[in-house]
């Protein structure tokens, strides 16, 4: 994809100042909020990254690149960024922070194939193990990260504030907060099993090369929280399949409806526990309220992404019900509360 002539003078400032030689090509692979390309070079191929300014604090960057560091050399799939002569990991143009990886060639992974939900399990598993031994801590956003009730809800009020048509499409996902904060409430959560999570599980996020995960990229939410966040966004997203094939640079593509097969999910589940700690009750308990958390982050947050006209159709889609959501995990709880408390039925 073409770049701006803009774009195209910062990448080549940067290439000068980690010392890469002349660059050679550089192309767009887009995203929803960073920006990423890559650039090949006299020196060889590389990842470029526009950090979003909301979480490009140095604070954050050295945690983030700290956590890349550990889990690397613990044989996780995961790239350590590139340093800067001066031993930095980050550049800045004066306006926006960039950061570097070798380039890792690999396919998107594919959802809901079972081949590669059973890759994805095992390396999953090996990061969240080799992150028990992390011994620093970031707080990101509130407690419970992205699928924070209290935050989503206020967010969906102000997506139902727009118009009436707004108003009606944010009102099931306003249901469905209020079961899956009751059944989940904080205090349970925050005493599960946790482990450093990836934060952002998702088939653009994950590189596959010859049947195994060969990198998890964008370490932008990694952060100190129970491994069921992963798990929930991993069903989701990864283990679910869907009409299209996730493209993780558009929202639409990113939200569209998952479509949860039982056998696939439970094997995705049963691989990752047998490469790890299998699941406690609290977590098998715990995970059909945290995936009906993620997926209202999904499409409460994603709401913001598009044009306020097109918010209410983005969020009138389906699925309207918990069981379409929750069917892929049924036998690992008992969700017919779920299921009977907060029905998500068009009104």
């Amino acid at each position: 994809m073409h770049i701006a002539a803009e774009q195209s003078q910062t990448i080549e400032a940067l290439a000068r100042a980690y010392g890469f030689g002349q660059v050679i090509s550089a192309a767009s692979l887009g995203g929803t909020r960073n920006r990423n390309f890559r650039v090949d070079t006299a020196s060889g191929s590389w990842l470029v990254r526009k950090r979003y300014r909301g979480y490009a604090s140095g604070e954050q960057i050295r945690f983030d690149h700290a956590v890349a560091a550990h889990l690397a050399q613990r044989g996780v799939a995961c790239v350590c960024p590139t340093a800067l002569p001066s031993g930095e990991t980050a550049w800045s143009d004066g306006e926006d922070v960039w950061e570097v990886q070798t380039f890792v060639e690999g396919v998107q992974l594919r959802e809901g194939e079972p081949a590669d939900v059973a890759a994805l399990a095992e390396a999953l598993a090996r990061l969240h193990h080799s992150g028990e031994s992390f011994s620093g801590r970031l707080p990101k956003l509130a407690p419970r990260g992205e699928t924070d009730p209290v935050q989503m809800r206020a967010a969906a009020r102000a997506l139902a504030d727009a118009s009436r048509e707004c108003a009606r499409a944010a009102a099931p996902y306003l249901a469905w907060l209020d079961w899956a904060e009751s059944a989940l409430p904080g205090e349970p959560f925050a005493t599960l099993p946790s482990t450093i999570v990836h934060g952002d599980v998702q088939p653009a996020n994950i590189l596959m090369r010859d049947g195994r995960v060969a990198a998890f990229v964008d370490l932008d939410w990694c952060a100190w929280r129970p491994r069921i966040y992963d798990l929930g966004f991993a069903l989701l997203f990864c283990c679910a399949a869907h009409e299209h094939p996730i493209d993780g640079a558009d929202i639409w593509s990113l939200t569209q409806p998952p479509r949860l097969d039982r056998t696939v999910c439970h094997a995705f589940l049963d691989a990752y526990g047998a490469c790890s700690h299998p699941l406690t009750a609290g977590e098998s308990d715990a995970l059909p309220a945290q995936l009906v958390l993620s997926w209202c982050h999904t499409r409460i947050m994603g709401a913001f992404k598009v044009p306020d006209g097109e918010r209410a159709a983005f969020l009138a889609r389906p699925p309207f019900d918990t069981a379409e959501l929750l069917s892929g995990v049924a036998a690992y709880e008992d969700c017919r509360g779920a299921n009977g408390s907060a029905p998500l039925e068009r009104t």
